[in-house]
């Protein structure tokens, strides 16, 4: 029979992978895979003339992972098989071993399948049984494994390592032996032709023939084609325990000794000089190669033989993994099936286990995504070393140390794993007298942060209902759960004694010890950051998450210095100046930009500011926010410039909430609101420092020095109005320069208040020294003071952020305070136009009520009297018509008398928001006025009703020229 005829009847057919040849014996161990056993043989004539043995695989490999692997033959690629085999060594002659192969067969049974194919490999008996269909491998392993535990159990002797082996090579028939320790090569020969079995058949027969079956054999019986996928225990939290663990061989010596470790071990130990003990001294080697003492304990284990030196490390190199349980009952079986630990353990590495620890305190970083941008960060925060009797894992992880008593009343020492992951106390934090633990859970994909209040960690089920909110569950089911607890309630204790409590900011900006919050962290004097969670101010930690370079953004400011768009740069520098209106006595001033007309710069403005200290579009409030929201904002801002877009949108037709805005943002902090079940007022922590930034479609000094019913003084005093009317054009090169601030923003704002935070000093100084100057320089007023404090900041900060300070960016400091003078004269002239005297509020009075007013005259010698409507004033008239009386030339000649009711003037001045005793000393310094206070029959020498009232009365010589005294009296 030809070599292809046998390989034909003991491997899988075509289709079923790859095949394999290889020459195992020669230093360069070459492989070749092919697709069929017929491209072989080229191959095999060139290593027989080269004096090359000749061997092939039993199994088929998958060809795309050879492909990946680059031709790698290992079980774990094996595909399908199609034969059981032995290799029979240890007899005399192949005479001694055919008759102990014939005597194996009619003493179980399996001549029932007739005679094995039989090859002589020039050294013993290779004997295959041809299965009559390729079978995979993960139901072939077991029985093969089963069937060398039925060789051992009928001591027919056998090469151990062979029989259930997936990637074994045997010799070709037709080839030659080249071994050294033969004189002559021996030819390897085809001695019985045998036929094929029914692998259900043989595994049924092998499997009812073991007196101890294999426990592990069981569920992998090939007959029990289970549906879906087979268990695995691979979990991350046994993936951590390993790889936070390591063997050391002595520990394994050392419960073997106490009858708690290994059976193999201890079998070798008392048998280690018989004969045959290679294969179990290999087995042991396989587990001291994988130990951090295996140096040690190889050389122990070699010297009980003894083994030579030399001989130990070449199997030691040969050694590619630590043999399993499974695997060592092979070698040597009834021992393992013996032990204590036998289906519970994989192999006796486990027994000599101890944790990996890494319980320095030291500073770790926190990969970070955010749930609603996805964005990444990575944060740096001090581990501190765990509480006594607990462990971090070296690879991640937490462990508490338990003493477990055996059953002998032996102890020893068991690390139990808490989580697969660190867990750390990182601050206590204290807000309004109430303290909470931060913790973080440093998962690997998604870190979480943990506020837990300090109070549930004196409650285990408080403790351990919060963590599982967060997903944090102990290891090893409910069980664990009291030490987990136990963990954070000593992590806790530990933090308390050695860590003050950080007070949780309630705003950004600058705070009371002279810190700054920005960004979800705490900068400090000393120049050290800390990250604290702020979940009230979460938006706006989104908001002022840098992007991008300094670098990229600063291409902005400097290409309007090259376009000198002065007044545009001038407001950009209220980003700047916001932080620094702590250091004036003011608490804001608001910035207007008005424009009719789009494309003058406005928005872009606005979104320049933003860009400063966030994200150019976030960062600001929408034009749907209401005004209420808006001062909510500036409080939770405190420091940093409040900027909103479109503050005319058609929800806000009523304009006159605006002045009232501007004179609050000035007060500096939200209104005053009580409790709702209690007679007390709230705590008020909403309050600013600020630049304010707006923008509109109206001129709003205007609006408000206009037709208003209400004074606005005060309001204008408190804004200061940019009015582009110019439309701005940009080159492609500059359009590409704007869009920069969409990808670098916040960055200029980060550097600024770095610097800003540790040198205070310095920027008071400069601060009060602008603000002299430009008092000085501009003649300032003491009306004027929130002009010159907000002035005086964006000079400031512009100067600040200059590379002699900050080095964010150099900007033309005398440009920016020139546009600023332009806002300044502009605003001086719109008050000056504006201020409403007390004439003014007469005169308004007459216009809106003269037809009301009784008007009594001379003519031709008759008293006349009418409504100024031209009306008769009869008895039908009543007091509500009646809003003044106007007497020309009645009691004094030349006079002209203007009567008007107290309360009447009083409430025209209340909604003119004009003082009643300012009205009074104005009215009475007016040249030529005289003002008395008497009670009036306001229908007097008329036929109307009697009506007398508290009056006052202004008289007038009737020849004073003053169109507006002409008006005021009729």
């Amino acid at each position: 029979m030809e070599p292809l005829d046998f390989l034909a009847a003991v491997l899988p057919s075509p289709g079923h992978g790859y095949y394999c040849a290889a020459d195992v014996v020669s230093p360069d161990k070459p492989h070749l895979f092919v697709d069929d056993p017929k491209k072989f043989w080229p191959t095999a004539d060139e290593w027989l003339a080269q004096r090359r043995d000749v061997f092939f695989a039993l199994a088929t490999f998958d060809p795309v992972v050879l492909t990946l692997k680059k031709g790698r033959r290992t079980a774990k690629n094996a595909r399908y098989i199609k034969s059981m085999f032995i290799d029979m060594d240890g007899y005399a002659s192949k005479k001694e071993a055919a008759q102990a192969l014939n005597a194996f067969l009619a003493r179980t049974g399996l001549d029932v399948f007739g005679t094995p194919w039989v090859i002589a490999s020039g050294g013993g008996l290779h004997c295959y049984w041809a299965l009559e269909t390729p079978v995979e491998i993960t139901y072939w392993t077991p029985v093969a494994t089963a069937f060398k535990r039925l060789c051992v159990q009928e001591n027919l002797s056998i090469d151990l390592d062979v029989t259930a082996d997936a990637a074994r090579v045997l010799r070709i028939p037709n080839t030659w032996n080249f071994k050294p320790k033969y004189p002559e090569p021996r030819p390897v020969r085809l001695l019985v032709e045998g036929g094929t079995v029914s692998f259900s058949d043989f595994s049924e027969r092998v499997l009812s023939l073991l007196r101890d079956a294999d426990p592990l054999a069981g569920p992998a019986l090939p007959a029990l084609e289970l549906p879906g996928q087979r268990p695995t225990n691979a979990s991350p939290t046994r993936v951590k325990l390993v790889e936070n663990t390591t063997s050391r061989f002595k520990n394994i010596v050392d419960r073997t000794k106490r009858g708690d470790g290994c059976a193999q071990l201890a079998y070798y130990v008392e048998h280690a000089a018989d004969e045959g003990m290679e294969p179990l001294w290999r087995g042991l080697l396989s587990q001291a190669k994988f130990c951090t003492d295996g140096e040690r304990a190889a050389v122990w284990l070699s010297k009980l033989h003894p083994y030579d030196d030399t001989r130990m490390r070449t199997k030691l190199n040969e050694i590619k993994g630590p043999y399993s349980c499974v695997k060592l009952e092979g070698l040597n079986p009834g021992v393992c099936s013996g032990c204590k630990h036998w289906s519970n353990i994989t192999n006796p590495l486990a027994l000599g286990r101890e944790l990996l620890a890494d319980n320095a305190e030291k500073e770790v970083e926190i990969h970070k995504v955010d749930e609603i941008t996805e964005e990444r960060e990575t944060v740096k925060v001090m581990r501190p070393a765990p509480p006594k009797g607990y462990s971090y894992g070296a690879n991640g992880g937490i462990y508490v140390e338990r003493i477990i008593e055996e059953a002998d009343g032996t102890k020893r020492k068991q690390n139990v794993m808490l989580l697969p992951y660190d867990m750390f106390v990182v601050d206590l934090l204290v807000k309004d007298g109430e303290h909470t633990v931060h913790m973080v859970a440093n998962k690997k994909d998604a870190p979480v942060d943990i506020l837990m209040p300090q109070r549930y960690t004196v409650s285990k089920d408080d403790c351990v209902k919060k963590l599982a909110e967060q997903n944090i569950l102990a290891s090893f089911g409910a069980g664990n759960d009291k030490n987990l607890f136990d963990y954070i309630r000593a992590c806790v204790e530990e933090a308390s004694m050695t860590k003050k409590a950080v007070r949780v900011p309630q705003q950004y900006g600058w705070q009371e010890d002279g810190t700054f919050v920005y960004n979800g962290r705490v900068f400090f004097q000393n120049g050290t950051e800390r990250s604290v969670p702020m979940p009230d101010l979460a938006n706006l930690n989104r908001a002022t998450r840098p992007m991008g370079t300094l670098e990229n953004w600063r291409k902005f400011p400097q290409m309007l210095v090259k376009r000198r768009l002065y007044d545009m740069l001038a407001m950009m520098c209220i980003g700047f100046g916001s932080p620094l209106m702590r250091f004036t006595q003011m608490s804001a001033l608001t910035f207007h930009a008005g424009s009719t007309e789009s494309g003058t710069g406005k928005s872009l403005t606005l979104t320049a500011i933003a860009s400063i200290m966030g994200h150019p579009v976030n960062y600001r409030t929408g034009k749907s926010t209401s005004p209420v929201t808006m001062q909510q904002r500036m409080g939770n801002l405190n420091s940093l410039p409040f900027v909103s877009d479109e503050i005319t949108h058609k929800s806000r037709q009523d304009m006159e909430w605006f002045p009232g805005l501007i004179f609050d943002t000035a007060e500096g902090k939200g209104k005053e609101k009580s409790e709702v079940y209690a007679n007390r007022e709230r705590i008020n922590n909403v309050s600013w420092s600020l630049l304010a930034f707006l923008t509109s479609n109206m001129h709003m000094q205007d609006y408000m020095s206009g037709s208003r019913q209400h004074s606005s003084n005060g309001e204008l005093f408190r804004m200061l109005e940019w009015t582009p009317n110019e439309a701005l054009n940009w080159t492609p090169e500059e359009t590409e320069t704007l869009k920069l601030l969409y990808s670098n923003y916040g960055v200029a704002g980060e550097k600024y208040i770095r610097w800003l935070v540790q040198h205070q000093d310095t920027a008071r100084s400069v601060v009060q020294l602008a603000e002299e100057q430009l008092k000085q320089t501009w003649r300032m007023s003491g009306d004027e003071r929130f002009w010159a404090a907000g002035c005086a900041a964006v000079v400031a900060g512009a100067i600040l952020a200059s590379s002699k300070y900050a080095d964010v960016v150099d900007i033309p400091t005398d440009a920016v305070i020139n546009s600023l003078f332009k806002l300044v004269e502009k605003a001086r002239k719109v008050v000056r136009a504006g201020v409403r005297s007390a004439e003014d509020v007469l005169n308004a009075f007459t216009r809106e009520h003269y037809g009301h007013f009784v008007v009594v005259r001379v003519s031709d010698g008759s008293l006349l009297a009418s409504l100024g409507n031209g009306e008769t004033v009869d008895q039908t008239i009543t007091r509500s018509r009646i809003m003044g009386r106007v007497e020309h030339e009645i009691d004094r000649k030349g006079y002209v008398d203007y009567y008007i009711e107290e309360q009447v003037m009083k409430s025209h001045c209340v909604a003119l928001s004009f003082g009643y005793e300012d009205f009074k000393r104005q009215i009475q310094r007016l040249d030529g006025y005289s003002v008395k206070f008497l009670r009036k029959d306001m229908t007097a020498r008329t036929r109307g009703p009697q009506m007398r009232v508290h009056a006052m009365m202004i008289s007038r010589p009737k020849d004073v020229d003053s169109q507006a005294n002409e008006a005021a009296v009729g």
